[in-house]
């Protein structure tokens, strides 16, 4: 059962959606050429050492300039490490794949949803 956001929850979600929606304007509004230019000098990766679509490494360049390796909050606990109180996400595309009906197993990108990664500055080894 879900449970209903408060106003003020509501209020930080339309903000956050918001402040997102500009900054996917403005990697829409640069031309190909801005936007090669500007992920050629960037290589972000993923804790799991993969390497981000050129519009998710946009999107962490905008908001983190200096970020090398990000992961979300789970990726960080596997690898034995924690994000720092008070640090807020970057904030990606994650896509959504639609499950197969009979097996369960995953299928093709249907979707994507906006997530949020922390680079690694922004954590700290667990104890």
């Amino acid at each position: 059962m879900k449970r209903e956001l408060t106003e003020e929850q509501k209020a930080a979600t339309a903000e956050r959606r918001a402040k997102f929606g500009e900054l996917v304007r403005q990697v829409t509004a640069m031309t190909d050429e801005q936007r090669q230019q500007l992920a050629a000098r960037i290589m972000v990766t993923t804790v799991e050492q993969h390497t981000l679509s050129m519009h998710n490494q946009i999107l962490v360049a905008l908001q983190a300039p200096s970020a090398t390796i990000v992961g979300g909050f789970q990726q960080w606990r596997a690898q034995g490490r924690k994000v720092s109180k008070g640090q807020h996400g970057i904030a990606i595309w994650i896509p959504k794949k639609e499950k197969k009906d009979d097996t369960g197993e995953e299928g093709e990108i249907k979707t994507f949803f906006m997530g949020y990664v922390f680079d690694i500055t922004q954590t700290e080894v667990a104890v």
